[in-house]
């Protein structure tokens, strides 16, 4: 053929696009398909996140890229705005910032900050558009780094988020384009020069924003009065639509900049009214038209000369597709010849499709296929560019030895390299520059120092930064970066083996270098020295990449904790008539060795009591105490198990005497006992019982706002002492092991500890960022108290602090997830283990707390998971019966009642074990004996005792041998002193022996071949007898 033909033949018109397997997706998630704006692409993705809509209102979730499969427990949710989120967009120049606009006119620029094994994000300024209006597009600058252009009904906003102060609102905008009706799409040209809008009175403009707030050039656009699109088309000067005619048919066109009177080329589509999603890859000069609804993606390439579209082979997504975005260049694999990757959205959650071109080899690198694209080193501030200046983005290569990549990919797999390649000295190194990076980097620990080729750029802030760790830094030959084969495994150092060959060694380079800009490459004779092969490059990465750059978290020897409903017969269902509307401070069922009480529905607070020795089916009578008022709290004597004592809207406290039979169905208990009262106590909040002292109870109310603290000596049934200081209403109070001092959380955001003897405040600190209920708890004898509740933007959270020191805030916290359901602590001393229950969740969570004091932790965190409980219905509370009551036979750690809509489960918590004949000391420690008191009530206002240690008792049953004396008395098998060399000699020796057998069966059907072989040359039998043969 010509090669006049030839040089008009694109190399990328095979390009096939294949989606991803079901395990190389992102799954597991809630992502929501329904797009504020026609523009929006519901996800977006940067060099270390992806960031897409969730299903909950107002929310982003962000989870790490280099993570496949079920990765819902990876997922941050980002509650970003009180309204909906319109539309995001990562910053090309640091991905670890994010920008999110809402209905509501307001746009918030995040940091994401990576903390041990979790992920957190932080506000820094928010800007307000002025508008109140949706915010349709929010687009960054291609080339000025904290640059970003927003619009909103009829107006483009061009704002600057740099040099302000932490957590400031912007309200100015550096330049404004208003157009006479709704703004449709907007595109910043490659160069950042010149911006193109499209509006609802179908003109195209184009605007030079820094020169004149009216268009340049302007031209008739899609007729149509449907949404359209417009898409630059990188550098050129050429523009790309995508719209209705007034026939509402699509259709597609190519317009040169600087004459928008006709276009240059158009093509009509169908009749569809799918909305189109135009994505465009500048180096490949391809466009992407997946369209809402259909699984079919369309692409076509785009030329400076006729024919300007040239439309190839369409693929297939995963599903009708809801949102569709690219991966950047970086992340590509290009040993396999990936020029695009794509990541769409649907109903199941987040599908790459691999766009390739399929090659005869793919051990070398196809220059030919990947020029050089633009990098992570913004070509100029925003200062700069709001002055005039024009600069473009560094380019770098793609080629695998010269590429900036994220460290944790560039680890992630190493590719074999050619048979030709020998090893030589110490390649890529880093170079040293003067050059600092922009301010989000500094802040993010994750950057690269530019090449020497690169201008310098100014910070546009200072901020205080660790001093660099210093890290080795290799380079490789090849590198693939694909999300089918992705690993985010810890890796090895080189062997010594590799070290031998480099005769120098490899220059140190701060940690803290960024991780996605381009570094400089030194080769020798032109060949690489690979680094050690540590990980399969075929295993997809379903582990979070956080583990591997922060070190694996220790593992729980509860980390197999199982959750196993005793039988049915053992539960109590069929119940009707049970509340679902009690205060958030109260609890929903309280259960000791004799009765279980939970509130029921109707007037007057009942309460109903059933008893734990008669489960089955309860009926629609249940058996109640009448407290004449609306119930807000109610308690069990731990010394007492007849006493209930109760709170109800009546400012009373009234304690009931339960008989041993229990209440009578027939007629329901209306008289307590007795009654307490106060003359000013009002709005009772919460009761809680002494942990140690008879008759001692705590009440919280809020006294016509003087919240107060109450401690009553139940046996004269007077009031001992008040505890005043409080700001706003007291959600939950816990006293510590001792008894002498009590922890309150409170409405004005603060954690409090006072004194229990005198109502002193000894120390104060800073609680949850909500005013939304919270629950706290003291944890066992340790001096770490945990506090549960929410949030900024509703997230839910545990608090750890260290009770020496309130003032410092948590000394670590843990976020869970984004739910209104209000979290109940439960903590088990004796295994460190706090379950965390919530009201309409079906998952129960579970962590073991490392509550070493802070002077001697030195652990990651100390949050350890634990398997949760799941079930299938949805639970209201639960509560725990005294460890004496657990069938330590079974290895039940824990005997749970579960609270639902209509019944009473009962669970056990266990821990698999083999030999469970033993009892297993190492699960079950000598225990607080919590049904006997250590002292009276008396002696506790007057101070006394409080230093005797609790009485503790011993679980192990008389008939059961401890485990560790089973193993003090079994002896013990002695160990070989077999040393490496023996070891090895025997596995050859058995090597050997494998092999000799391995050929004694080869000979055998070598010798069966060959016996057949004779037999089938042998005359064959005809059937006929000779003459000669027969007997006369």
């Amino acid at each position: 053929m010509s090669k006049r033909f030839l040089a008009n033949i694109s190399k990328y018109r095979n390009a096939v696009g294949k989606a991803a397997k079901h395990e190389e997706a992102y799954t597991d998630l809630k992502p929501s398909t329904n797009a504020t704006s026609d523009t929006s692409q519901l996800v977006k993705v940067g060099q270390n996140w992806i960031a897409y809509k969730h299903a909950s209102l107002g929310t982003v979730g962000i989870l790490p890229v280099g993570t496949v499969g079920r990765v819902g427990a990876n997922v941050h949710l980002l509650n970003a705005h009180g309204a909906g989120v319109s539309d995001w967009e990562f910053s090309p120049f640091d991905s670890n910032v994010l920008i999110t606009g809402s209905d509501n006119g307001e746009v918030k620029v995040w940091q994401i900050l990576a903390e041990s094994d979790s992920i957190s994000t932080e506000l820094t300024a928010t800007i307000s558009t002025g508008t109140g209006k949706t915010v349709d597009t929010i687009v960054h600058h291609p080339s000025a780094h904290g640059i970003v252009a927003t619009t909103s009904t009829n107006l483009v906003q061009i704002w600057d988020y740099t040099d302000k102060a932490q957590g400031s609102t912007i309200s100015k905008a550096t330049h404004t384009l208003t157009h006479p009706n709704t703004i449709f799409s907007m595109s910043w040209k490659g160069d950042g020069t010149l911006l193109a809008t499209t509006c609802k009175d179908t003109q195209i403009r184009v605007f030079d924003p820094r020169l004149q707030d009216t268009p340049i050039h302007a031209g008739q656009g899609p007729a149509g009065n449907r949404p359209s699109r417009v898409v630059w088309l990188g550098e050129k000067n050429m523009l790309f639509t995508l719209g209705f005619n007034k026939m509402r048919e699509r259709e597609n066109a190519v317009w040169s900049s600087t004459d928008l009177s006709t276009p240059l080329e158009i093509k009509r589509l169908d009749s569809s009214s799918g909305i189109a999603l135009p994505l465009y890859d500048e180096d490949t000069s391809i466009l992407f038209l997946p369209s809402r609804g259909e699984s079919i993606v369309r692409w076509m390439e785009i030329s400076e000369s006729t024919p300007f579209m040239t439309e190839g082979i369409s693929f297939s997504a995963q599903g009708p597709v809801a949102g569709a975005t690219f991966f950047p260049k970086q992340l590509l694999n290009v040993m396999q010849t990936e020029v695009v990757r794509l990541l769409t959205v649907n109903a199941n959650g987040l599908w790459p499709i691999n766009v390739s071109i399929p090659r005869r080899s793919y051990l070398d690198f196809h220059a030919d296929l990947y020029p050089e694209t633009k990098s992570a080193v913004p070509g100029l501030e925003a200062s700069e560019w709001l002055q005039g200046d024009n600069k473009p983005v560094s380019r770098m290569s793609l080629d695998p030895g010269a590429a900036g990549k994220p460290e944790w990919i560039r680890k992630a797999i190493w590719t074999a390299s050619p048979k030709d390649t020998v090893p030589a000295s110490p390649v890529a190194q880093k170079q040293p520059t003067a050059a600092q990076p922009a301010p989000s980097q500094q802040k993010s620990a994750a950057t690269i120092a530019p090449t020497p080729q690169t201008p310098a750029a100014e910070p546009v802030s200072q901020r205080s930064k660790p001093a660099p760790e210093p890290v080795s830094v290799a380079s490789t030959e090849s590198i693939t970066t694909g999300v089918s084969n992705l690993s985010t495994s810890q890796f090895a150092p080189a062997s010594p083996k590799v070290e031998e060959t480099m005769p120098t060694p490899t220059p140190m380079t701060p940690k803290t270098a960024v991780d996605n800009q381009p570094y400089s490459v030194s080769t020798q004779a032109g060949k690489t020295t690979p680094p050690p092969s540590t990980a399969s490059a075929t295993t997809p990465a379903r582990s979070s990449p956080l583990a591997s750059r922060f070190g694996a978290q220790k593992a729980s020897r509860f980390r197999f904790l199982t959750f196993k409903p005793y039988h049915i017969s053992e539960h109590f269902d069929n119940m009707s008539g049970l509340s679902i509307s009690t205060a958030p401070e109260c609890s929903m069922i309280e259960v000791n060795p004799k009765f279980i009480a939970l509130p029921l529905h109707g007037s007057g607070g009942r309460i109903g009591i059933l008893k734990t020795s008669e489960p089955g089916r309860v009926g629609n009578k249940i058996p109640s105490l009448v407290c004449s008022s609306d119930l807000t709290g109610f308690k069990f004597d731990p010394f007492n198990h007849n006493l209930l004592v109760t709170a109800s809207d009546d400012t009373k406290i009234k304690g009931w005497i339960i008989p041993d039979d229990g209440i009578d169905k027939e007629s329901d208990a209306t008289k307590p006992d007795w009654v307490l009262s106060a003359p000013s106590m009002d709005k009772i909040s919460l009761v809680l019982f002494h942990p140690r002292a008879k008759d001692v109870l705590l009440s919280a109310s809020m006294d016509r706002s003087d919240p107060t603290i109450r401690l009553w000596n139940l046996k004269t049934q007077e009031e001992k002492l008040a505890i005043k200081g409080h700001k706003d209403v007291i959600f939950s109070c816990d006293f510590n092991h001792h008894g002498d001092k009590i922890v309150s959380v409170c409405k004005d955001k603060k954690i409090r500890i006072w004194n229990a003897l005198t109502g002193e405040l000894i120390q104060e600190g800073k609680g949850h960022d909500s005013l939304r209920s919270c629950r706290v708890l003291w944890l066992g004898e340790s001096d770490v108290i945990a506090s549960v509740g929410f949030g900024r933007g509703s997230q839910r959270e545990v608090l750890l602090f260290d009770a020496n020191d309130l003032g410092k805030g948590p000394i670590e916290s843990k976020k869970t997830d984004a739910s209104p359901g209000i979290l109940v602590p439960h903590y088990d001393p004796d295994t460190s283990v706090l379950g965390i229950s919530a009201r309409g969740d079906r998952v129960m969570k579970h962590f073991e707390i490392d509550v070493t004091p802070p002077s001697e932790f030195s652990g990651k965190s100390r949050f350890v998971d634990v398997a949760s409980l799941e079930q299938g219905s949805l639970q209201q509370d639960v509560a725990y019966l005294p460890k004496r009551c657990c069938n330590v036979k079974e290895i039940e750690l824990a005997k749970m009642y579960r609270l639902t809509y209509n019944s009473v489960e009962v669970i056990r918590v266990s821990v698999p074990r083999n030999k469970k004949e033993f009892f297993q000391d190492d699960l079950f420690p000598d225990t607080v004996d919590v049904e006997t008191s250590s002292l009276e009530a008396p002696e506790f206002f007057a101070g006394k005792g409080l230093d005797v240690p609790p009485r503790r008792i011993s679980l192990r049953p008389s008939d059961m041998e401890s485990l560790a004396q089973h193993q003090e008395m079994t002896p013990t098998t002695p160990q070989s002193s077999t040393t490496s060399l023996d070891k090895f000699l025997q596995g050859k020796e058995q090597a050997a022996e494998d092999d000799r057998k391995k050929l004694a069966m080869e000979r055998m059907f070598e010798t069966a071949k060959e016996s057949k072989a004779d037999r089938d040359t042998l005359v064959p039998d005809t059937g006929i007898i000779a003459d000669d043969e027969w007997d006369d």
